[in-house]
């Protein structure tokens, strides 16, 4: 009997630590929700003696806290299986995890290159032993934590990134034509309506393209601090232009809308409210009130809609119609961010649903009005048939003007694309195109490229010691020396901060591509000596030094581990000592 109790006190331990959860097919994901636990510390490390939840919402945390988690997966499977561990719709400021083996710190505070994997959810990528289990373990702190546990192999995510992409880019095109014909119904018409409309679908999609996570990565990866400004900007937006569309449908001429004089006032007043919630009780609360004030916003708009129909406006039942769509879905989105309701909807297609429905309406309204003032403009062009002809001159020129100033500004952004703005240098993308090109034989006949990549020595130091424009010095520096090369059979580009790339295409007969390798490495020892003269006023005359590792690269199946050869080679230039020139043949 004391045996058993023995075994079973074992197994209640065992099974409270390791709390594993099993993985047992690569083709799905397995989520980890229930199988975390938690316990909270005042500081980002933990001392041992912390108590461990199954679930974080029974634990009393303050902001200010951390929140520290662990999961245990276990391979069921007598292979290795390469994973991403997953946190997904997550809101944190600061995020720490480890697999035992490797460390990752990152969060919302943090710029985006310190995400493992260049997602908008947090993955970090791992290995699951054959038939054996890895600890995931992390902590992350800030005023607000969502997060959901979950891994997978890289390939799943990766499939479930290009759905949603291909989702979410269609629910931006939509939204940019309706925005576009909105904007060419104000053009048209002249009528706020339109305008109205316009401002509060570019609002909406931008509060989208915050949320989806695609600004962090596009807008300003390096500035974090900006994210939570940016989503206080789009929401306080979307509920501005809310009332605006609501107030500009129903305007008529001589007319006074219900209620319209307060709820401007109010809008006005609005930014400021936020900006001192902000400073007085937090930056979540400030983040709330736009969200709240929707449910006062549905009330507002259902009494102004009702009010103004029985005064004798004909738009505003069509006005409740088309916005009753998006308003029930918003409202269903509302409730489950604000609450954390499950309505059994997902909730960012259902808001998307209603957006198209809404879309629809604003569409038929749109056409209804357009085809009245096309009948106006007919009628216009009978009485007055020779204005009618001096009015298209006019627009035709116009429309040369404009389509010259288009064409104009193409080229000027083809050249901007196709360069690095500090050093004028081609960037990163015309040296991949170039690479690309070398062996499409559809446009050239080359048997190998030359490709060698440069890091500068000790650029970090001229920019800690000098300051960051003193380095954009030595870098112009060096690509005045680089210059030069670029020409149709080579390109000498910027590769990424302190790192250039060489390209040059190989067009004689194999048999002669030894001695078209030996120019190459003597144009490289040039390059190496020009940049070791090179003196730069501004750092106190000191020496530059440049790592250069190259290769061959042998046809377009080799393209990709060309490159690896030679960044393999620059690392052993830095391991002997730097400023040296090493072959990866």
């Amino acid at each position: 009997m004391l045996r058993l109790l023995l075994a079973w006190l074992v197994i209640a331990c065992c099974c409270q630590t390791a709390n594993a959860a099993n993985f047992n097919n690569p083709q799905s994901m397995l989520s980890l929700d229930s199988d975390v636990v938690f316990a909270v510390s005042d500081s980002a490390s933990i001392r041992g003696d912390e108590e461990w939840f199954y679930s974080a919402d029974v634990i009393d945390r303050s902001p200010s806290q951390y929140l520290h988690f662990k999961v245990r997966v276990s391979n069921q499977l007598d292979t290795q299986v390469p994973v991403w561990f997953s946190i997904s719709f997550p809101a944190v400021k600061t995020l720490a995890v480890t697999d035992g083996h490797n460390s990752w710190q990152t969060g919302d505070d943090t710029p985006y290159h310190t995400r493992a994997v260049n997602t908008p959810n947090y993955h970090f990528p791992s290995v699951l032993p054959a038939s054996s289990y890895t600890e995931f373990s992390g902590t992350m702190s800030g005023e607000i934590l969502r997060y959901s546990f979950s891994v997978a192999t890289p390939e799943y995510y990766s499939n479930l990134y290009m759905k949603t992409l291909q989702r979410d880019m269609a629910f931006f095109g939509a939204m940019g034509l309706l925005t576009l014909l909105c904007a060419l119904g104000y053009i048209a018409s002249r009528n706020l309506v339109f305008l109205s409309f316009a401002s509060f679908i570019f609002a909406t999609t931008f509060w989208f393209f915050r949320v989806f996570g695609y600004a962090f990565e596009l807008l300003w990866p390096n500035t974090p601090n900006l994210n939570d400004i940016s989503y206080a900007i789009s929401i306080y937006s979307v509920l501005i232009t809310s009332f605006w569309v609501l107030f500009q449908t129903l305007a008529r001429d001589n007319h006074e809308v219900y209620g319209a004089k307060t709820v401007k006032r109010f809008c006005v007043v609005l930014p400021f409210m936020g900006i001192l919630l902000w400073q007085t009780v937090g930056l979540d609360i400030a983040l709330k009130l736009p969200v709240v004030l929707f449910f006062p916003y549905i009330l507002i708009a259902g009494i102004v809609i009702v009010v103004e129909h029985k005064r004798g406006s004909d738009r505003a039942k069509w006005l409740a119609a088309a916005m009753f769509p998006v308003t029930f879905s918003t409202l269903i989105l509302t409730v489950i961010a604000l609450f954390e309701v499950d309505l059994y909807l997902e909730p960012v297609a259902t808001f998307m649903s209603g957006l198209v429905m809404t879309c629809l309406f604003m569409v038929a309204l749109t056409a209804s009005y357009m085809v009245k003032v096309v009948q106006r403009e007919r009628d216009a062009q009978k009485e007055a048939a020779k204005l009618k002809s001096e009015q298209a001159s006019k627009l035709e020129a116009l429309v040369k003007e404009r389509t010259l100033a288009l064409e104009q500004t193409n080229s000027t952004l083809a050249e901007l694309a196709s360069k690095d703005s500090l050093t004028e240098l081609p960037n990163r993308r015309t040296l991949d195109m170039f690479v690309d090109n070398t062996f499409d034989k559809t446009l050239h006949d080359h048997d190998a490229l030359a490709i060698a990549l440069i890091d500068l020595d000790h650029f970090k130091s001229i920019n800690d010691t000098f300051g960051h424009d003193v380095g954009d010095e030595v870098l112009k520096g060096i690509a005045n020396i680089l210059a030069p090369l670029n020409d149709e059979g080579q390109v000498a580009a910027r590769y990424g901060g302190e790192e250039f790339a060489i390209a040059k295409r190989i067009t004689k007969p194999n048999d002669s591509q030894s001695s078209e390798a030996e120019e190459f490495a003597k144009q490289l020892d040039a390059l190496h000596c020009a940049i070791n003269q090179l003196t730069i006023a501004s750092i106190d005359d000191r020496k530059l030094g440049a790592c250069i590792g190259w290769t061959l690269c042998k046809g377009s199946d080799d393209i990709v581990e060309a490159f690896r050869r030679a960044d393999k080679a620059l690392y052993v230039a830095k391991d002997k000592g730097r400023n040296l020139i090493v072959p990866a043949l």
